[in-house]
């Protein structure tokens, strides 16, 4: 092997290797029976141009659709002839698609695999039929209070940018998709440089290796397009729906995947509103009985993040509940316990933990690592820097993300609502 085709070993059982046209190969080699396979693309609606609005979700859908070796069916019958299944997803920035099955079935995982994402038909008949099964995506997500809520969120946080338009397209975008547009994505965005694919399970790192570069090292090198740098756009909305609640999120940019602060961020979050001993469960719905549900949670893309806080509460009560979250974002800018930092730290690292015991979560998760961090990271190492979060370091952080720079020196009895960093505020209710 040349030097761009070396294995390495992140620790006992996790493997790593770049191929000469830029695929990644990672694996976590587990004690199972089953394995999963898969791809992650770095490519989901965030690559778009405005009339390609849906494209990448479309592409997902049409990609199990025919190929040049096999129809519809078939893909689906020789997968599940052997007991196994397939799924797929379409991300803002990730698209995947994978396979759990019996670990000696590994060769024809990779090669069904392969064959989709190189040999797709995009068939005329399929797409129309195709299409019909998205508009009805569509209209469920509309029917979704939550998932309203979370569109709108997004769509005014990042306005008039890729990144902040629906993942799904809407029913004109999607109806006016064509075959050279389906194509055309493909061809620009699954390059190698874009591409991981991700193994965890009974299989070994080098079975997978021999036959990813049997089926995927033909791939040209390409250069993957450069994306622009997203916008934070500060917005209120209220849209009128008739439901039994009302439903409320606050969302406030935040970190990027590889930023510093980003595990005191998660942190931060999960204390805040990650569980039913968080901040917001305890304070608002258990101590003053007004949500039914309410959390916090961190996302983070490539180069920015939200940090939002979602409660659902009768519609007598949406203006008492705003009230209170923005009270307890004051109160968390200067109070954190050394308790809550512990129980927080304690939780996020059950989750890393647990994941190892789940092939399907662990191969997403070394697929992510090599997509977003360009390498993998010892399981050891992500507690290590879980730990060594500080409570000067949450304080911080808490500082940074909510308020203010000309409230940052502020006496923590003075600070107000005012005093907090514009932000996104999305009702949804009668």
């Amino acid at each position: 092997m040349n030097q761009t085709n070396q294995t390495v070993e992140i620790e006992p059982g996790v493997h790593s290797t770049r191929l000469d046209n830029g695929l990644t190969i990672v694996t976590h080699q587990m004690p199972l029976q089953s394995i999963a396979v898969g791809a992650w693309i770095k490519a989901g609606s965030r690559n778009e141009q405005l009339a390609e609005h849906g494209v990448a979700h479309f592409l997902e859908h049409m990609a199990f659709k025919g190929t040049k070796n096999r129809t519809a069916k078939q893909i689906v019958e020789h997968i599940e002839n052997v007991g196994g299944d397939m799924n797929a997803s379409t991300g803002i920035e990730v698209t995947s698609y994978y396979f759990r099955l019996l670990k000696d079935d590994l060769a024809l995982g990779l090669e069904i695999l392969a064959d989709i994402l190189l040999n797709p038909l995009f068939e005329t008949e399929e797409m129309d039929k195709e299409k019909q099964v998205i508009l009805q995506e569509i209209a469920a997500t509309d029917d979704d209070a939550d998932d309203v809520l979370y569109d709108k969120m997004i769509e005014n946080a990042y306005a008039e940018q890729a990144i902040g338009r629906s993942i799904l397209g809407t029913p004109e975008s999607v109806m006016a998709l064509t075959q050279e547009q389906l194509s055309g994505f493909l061809a620009k965005h699954y390059v190698p440089e874009n591409m991981t694919i991700a193994m965890a399970g009974g299989a070994s790192h080098s079975q997978v290796l021999q036959l990813v570069q049997k089926h995927f090292s033909a791939m040209p090198a390409q250069k993957p397009v450069s994306l622009p740098v997203a916008k934070f756009t500060p917005d209120s909305v209220k849209i009128k729906k008739s439901l039994e609640q009302s439903y409320l999120v606050l969302g406030f940019e935040s970190h990027h995947f590889n930023h510093p602060d980003f595990f005191a961020q998660q942190i931060l979050s999960q204390l805040f509103g990650g569980g039913m001993s968080s901040r917001l469960f305890q304070n608002i719905r258990e101590q003053k009985g007004l949500c039914y549900s309410i959390y916090s949670g961190s996302w983070g893309f490539d180069d920015t993040g939200m940090v939002f806080i979602y409660a659902a509460t009768n519609g007598d009560n949406i203006a008492k509940v705003k009230q209170l979250i923005y009270n307890e974002l004051l109160t968390l800018l200067t109070d954190i316990s050394p308790i809550e930092l512990t129980r927080a730290c304690a939780q996020i690292k059950a989750g890393q933990m647990m994941s190892l015991e789940s092939p399907v979560s662990r191969s997403e998760q070394i697929a992510r690592q090599s997509i977003f961090y360009k390498n993998l990271i010892k399981i050891d190492d992500i507690i290590s820097r879980l730990e060594a979060v500080t409570l000067d370091d949450l304080k911080r952080v808490a500082k940074d993300l909510f308020l203010l720079n000309q409230a940052q020196n502020t006496p923590s009895d003075n600070l107000q609502v005012s005093d907090l960093k514009p932000h996104i505020t999305v009702e949804v209710g009668s």
